[in-house]
């Protein structure tokens, strides 16, 4: 019994080390690259748009629609020069990437600055295929401040330069509680990615080469 008891306490104890480290690399890497306005950006780049349903349980899902609201606003800013739409394609009636296109179609952008990436199964997926598949060293990320945190420091890890647009979070506090938890357990996860298990994309394959970018004179 005492042993097993010693065992728990330093799993325990393990799991707490890992928590703080991973706060603590997560806020160091991402401390100034977070902005609540895209014209705070400093800089016109790619923007990687990452994915969610846009329903939740037969309603509106406000992380989605925030999302597409904040990301829409970097084109009329003129900060991004294309927009890539990373999200879950796993099977023919679940697509966030086109649903994604779709919204910010709606709302200006034009529909050949939009480029569809079906593989971003993960947010380190969706990061790291920005840069391996989509040759992107550069970028501007657009998600909730939570999300976007943990995004910048997996492009930190990748050598990139990452800042990010913080899309509004939702009112009902149980949704915001339940995300926070969730997202605890996904930054120890990727503390384990990137440092322990060295974890590469679900899907590479080719290079994709984006739309070209004329710049505005």
């Amino acid at each position: 019994m005492l042993l097993a008891l010693k065992i728990a306490g330093g799993m325990f104890a393990g799991a707490v080390v890992v928590c703080v480290a991973a706060e603590w690399y997560i806020y160091s890497v991402s401390e100034g690259r977070i902005v609540e306005h895209s014209r705070d950006v400093p800089v016109r780049a790619p923007v990687l748009v990452l994915g969610c349903s846009p329903t939740f349980m037969g309603s509106p899902n406000g992380y989605f629609h925030n999302r597409m609201d904040t990301a829409s606003e970097l084109w009329k800013d003129g900060k991004a020069t294309v927009f890539i739409v990373s999200g879950d394609n796993s099977s023919h009636a679940y697509n966030e990437p086109e649903w994604m296109k779709q919204a910010l179609v709606e709302r200006g952008v034009p529909e050949e600055r939009i480029v569809c990436d079906f593989a971003g199964l993960r947010t380190l997926d969706s990061v790291v295929r920005m840069k391996e598949i989509f040759g992107v060293s550069t970028m501007i990320v657009v998600s909730q401040e939570f999300h976007n945190e943990r995004a910048l420091a997996i492009a930190a890890h990748e050598g990139m330069a990452a800042w990010a647009v913080s899309a509004p979070d939702v009112p009902n506090r149980r949704s915001r509680m339940k995300s926070w938890f969730r997202e605890r357990a996904a930054r120890v996860w990727m503390m384990l990615d990137l440092w322990v298990w060295s974890r590469e994309p679900r899907f590479l394959g080719e290079p994709v080469v984006l739309p070209e970018i004329k710049e505005e004179k």
